[in-house]
């Protein structure tokens, strides 16, 4: 027997690769792909939604806790009273919603008003509309430091109260209490409300 290939044999592919179209997707295969997929981004949604409340939520806490700790601070660095209340450049709301914003000004004569020459230290602003800020009658009202780092109201009574940052989305500790002492300090108290936000 001859021991040589033709050349026809040395170039025949043993396997020959298909041509035909059953290397594409079926609309089964496509459809399940499909299916999946909106699995995983029902998943996801809440998911991201639930992280950015958490986010809001400690972004706006934090500001609170800044605003309040800087109002005492310049009280003390400037040995004159401080106010920090709800308001904005032009004074302090009438509605006394912190969600507004907030101010603080050298409160020359303790009266818890922005008057004429009292300079204004600095002022804030509520950067999210999904976050609810409110607090008890104490703190309501404008709240003057002393040079001493204590905390009243306008007329000399000390303050001590509770201003709530809340988003009311169901997640794990959906509050943050900021409970301000007589002494002017502040400390916070995570709260779990269900996803609801009462006032304190």
């Amino acid at each position: 027997m001859s021991s040589h290939l033709s050349h026809t044999d040395r170039f025949t592919h043993p396997n020959p690769v298909p041509t035909d179209s059953s290397l594409g997707f079926t609309a089964i295969e496509l459809m399940t792909t499909l299916v999946i997929a909106m699995v995983l981004l029902a998943i996801a949604i809440p998911s991201f939604s639930h992280m950015t409340a958490q986010n809001h939520l400690a972004t706006t806490t934090n500001d609170f806790v800044s605003a309040f700790g800087a109002a005492r601070q310049t009280a003390i660095f400037k040995s004159s009273p401080v106010t920090l209340c709800a308001g904005d450049q032009s004074g302090c709301f009438a509605s006394l919603d912190w969600s507004d914003g907030w101010l603080a000004f050298v409160d020359a004569d303790k009266s818890g008003t922005l008057d004429s020459g009292e300079p204004v230290v600095f002022t804030g602003i509520a950067r999210r509309d999904d976050v609810v800020v409110q607090g008890n009658t104490p703190v309501e009202k404008p709240i003057i430091f002393s040079p001493l780092g204590f905390a009243s109201q306008p007329g000399g009574a000390f303050t001590a109260g509770t201003l709530r940052v809340c988003v009311p989305t169901d997640i794990a500790n959906n509050a943050r209490d900021l409970v301000l002492a007589k002494s002017g300090r502040l400390r916070v108290e995570a709260k779990d409300l269900n996803g609801a936000c009462p006032a304190p």
